[in-house]
């Protein structure tokens, strides 16, 4: 018993770890099979532990979650960070990864690394995405994007224009879609932004956002960009934002990048 609380005190005080490993190092001497590590997480983020994971109204995660918000019972399991990451790798390579909110995988199997330091899962997270597979690249940039403390935004950039997977150039795009989107607006990326309903005004001139979305590029990118740029009403930005998003336009890329370069937070 004493031996077990000596060992439990020894790795949270990082006892025999080597000076100076990077976290790639770490999880390349853990060998193949499973290895998991936590990070900070974003304000405004939570998750079941088990993959289904929430953010301010964003309903992209993993799982569908809305459905069993029924009297606050989601939100009630909805625990904040920190951020885990499980990986599986074989012959010195990582195949696959995982991305959940909280919880623990406590099998005989799995490796693992304890809490790291967000920025070092960063760097370690965006050098795994811009291989080419698609397990690993989407989910990569998505515990990329739900890291606190850091600005991933440029490295995103540089992923959705030459990423090898293709799953990983879109993930990269929506994201700094929505990062531009909360930019423009004065919000963070995870707010909630309630559930207001929109006017008719409003309803109709959101389906004019999505129909000038469905035009060939060349018309409908030159608009989109105007409405996101000029527009004053912050819903029909963000609209106009997230159909850039989705467009996988050069020209929208270079929106978001000076979007999220002007005042850099």
């Amino acid at each position: 018993m004493r031996y077990g609380v000596l060992m439990a005190a020894a790795l949270a005080l990082g006892v025999g770890r080597a000076p100076g490993q990077s976290l790639a190092q770490r999880v390349r001497g853990a060998g193949d099979g499973r290895v998991q590590f936590r990070f900070a997480s974003r304000p405004g983020v939570c998750g079941d532990g088990h993959g289904t994971i929430s953010g301010g109204d964003h309903n992209v995660m993993r799982g569908d979650w809305s459905a069993r918000d029924a009297d606050g019972e989601w939100r009630r399991r909805c625990a904040p960070g920190p951020v885990r990451v499980v990986l599986r790798s074989a012959g010195g390579s990582v195949e696959r990864l995982s991305v959940n909110i909280g919880g623990n995988d406590s099998a005989a199997d799995v490796h693992d690394l304890g809490t790291v330091p967000a920025h070092d899962a960063v760097s370690y997270l965006l050098d795994l995405s811009g291989g080419p597979s698609r397990r690993v690249g989407d989910d990569a940039v998505l515990a990329v994007v739900l890291a606190d403390s850091t600005t991933p935004w440029p490295s995103l950039i540089t992923l959705a224009r030459s990423a090898e997977s293709r799953d990983t150039r879109e993930s990269a795009t929506f994201w700094l879609g929505q990062a531009a989107a909360a930019r423009v607006n004065g919000t963070t990326l995870f707010a909630d932004h309630g559930e207001a309903d929109e006017s008719d005004d409003e309803v109709v001139r959101g389906e004019a956002i999505f129909a000038i979305s469905q035009q060939p590029r060349d018309e409908s990118v030159p608009m989109l960009i105007r409405v996101a740029r000029t527009n004053k009403d912050p819903v029909l930005r963000r609209k106009a934002l997230f159909w850039l998003g989705q467009s996988g336009d050069p020209r929208a890329l270079d929106l978001f990048s000076q979007i999220l370069s002007e005042n850099e937070r």
